[in-house]
């Protein structure tokens, strides 16, 4: 399935959240300051077929919470449903071909979330770019480029035929791959 395809059907997956949602709360308006429990509740077994590994309520939630602050922060003219999908799969998406990725890690010495990461990395035994942001300013340039802020780990996946995925979040980080590499994968 192509990466387009892939975003219509998860964008139309939070489009149909996003109605059902509303239809729960119509004596509100769809007003609920609590929308991403709900949220969480109605996707978290219907989301699973996207995801490199599924995730608990409580994590969903918080990427909920991140795609919004996101989607809001950066004032994209992209409709929220599509916004989410693509930050959904971007982060949380599986490798297509996980054995061609090249991947490369920021991140900084003494970083908690870091050491979070170069641990699994560890564990895996896997091939892994290392790139210290404060040790390399070309580093630091390159994720400040391309993610508009410096805050690690964030773990750059290029596929085989040169696409580039950002992922950030240690324990999206660790799922990934965990997911993707570890012995169950294999």
């Amino acid at each position: 399935m192509s990466d387009e395809v892939k975003v219509e059907r998860l964008a139309a997956l939070f489009k149909q959240t996003g109605a059902a949602h509303h239809q729960a709360f119509l004596e509100t308006d769809g007003d609920d300051p609590e929308w991403p429990l709900w949220y969480a509740e109605y996707l978290e077994g219907r989301l699973t077929p996207f995801l490199a590994a599924p995730l608990t309520r409580s994590r969903l939630v918080f990427c909920l919470i991140g795609a919004d602050d996101e989607h809001r922060a950066t004032e994209s003219d992209t409709p929220w449903p599509e916004y989410y999908a693509r930050r959904f799969l971007e982060c949380l998406g599986p490798a297509d071909e996980p054995a061609k990725d090249r991947l490369s890690l920021y991140y900084f010495d003494g970083c908690p979330f870091c050491v979070r990461v170069l641990r699994a990395i560890d564990a895996l035994g896997l091939d892994v770019e290392l790139r210290n942001i404060y040790a390399d300013p070309v580093h630091l340039a390159a994720l400040r480029e391309v993610r508009s802020r410096t805050t690690v780990p964030v773990l750059r996946i290029t596929s085989s035929d040169g696409e580039e995925r950002w992922m950030p979040e240690s324990a999206d980080i660790v799922r990934y791959l965990q997911a993707s590499y570890g012995q169950a994968a294999a």
